[in-house]
């Protein structure tokens, strides 16, 4: 199974990630963490680096699939704030004959704004906080999808996601939907 977590930046896309992956057990795959390791002195990344990072990350996730029974990938590397991107990740994953679980991470753009604001010490793999938000376009991530207001804490935020996760064995259909959650 593949779970890939998307949201706007700074919603707590890769802090859910990393307790996501622990949790279940499964393995992390962050693009984040990949760019540190393979071009530790970029700063700036290119739209193509970007692609290409997240294009051998679903490499390594096919690889563990297919050697691994029963294994659960959790990507944190786009978003998926692009329909294509959504598209194209369940497309990899029907091809792939696995199941795939988008957890989508939300919380106020204020919120977001002063996670930014913090620095990359409070959010890491990322260079440098963008000064605004507000511009970015992003299209909103279609279902099925579990929905996590991460301003909640993050055992709370884990459970939330845990509890919609649907466990299927390898190569089972995905669901005909997945419930989404939003915290009164």
């Amino acid at each position: 199974m593949l779970v890939a977590l998307g949201g706007r930046p700074f919603t707590g896309k890769s802090t859910l990630a990393r307790a996501l992956a622990e949790a279940i057990p499964g393995v992390l795959l962050d693009k984040a963490a990949l760019r540190k390791v393979l071009f530790p002195e970029r700063v700036v990344v290119s739209p193509e680096l970007n692609d290409r990072l997240y294009e051998w990350l679903l490499q390594a996730a096919s690889w563990h699939l297919d050697t691994t029974p029963g294994a659960v990938i959790v990507l944190d590397g786009r978003p998926l704030t692009q329909a294509r991107d959504v598209w194209s990740l369940r497309r990899f994953a029907s091809n792939l004959g696995h199941a795939l679980q988008i957890v989508e991470c939300v919380c106020p753009e204020k919120v977001a704004l002063e996670r930014a604001n913090a620095g990359p010490a409070e959010a890491p793999g990322v260079q440098a906080p963008p000064a605004d938000l507000r511009g970015e376009s992003a299209d909103p991530i279609p279902d099925p999808k579990i929905v996590v207001d991460t301003r909640l804490p993050v055992e709370q935020c884990v459970s939330t996601a845990l509890d919609r996760v649907v466990h299927q064995p390898c190569g089972g259909p995905e669901p005909d939907r997945v419930r989404s959650m939003h915290p009164s």
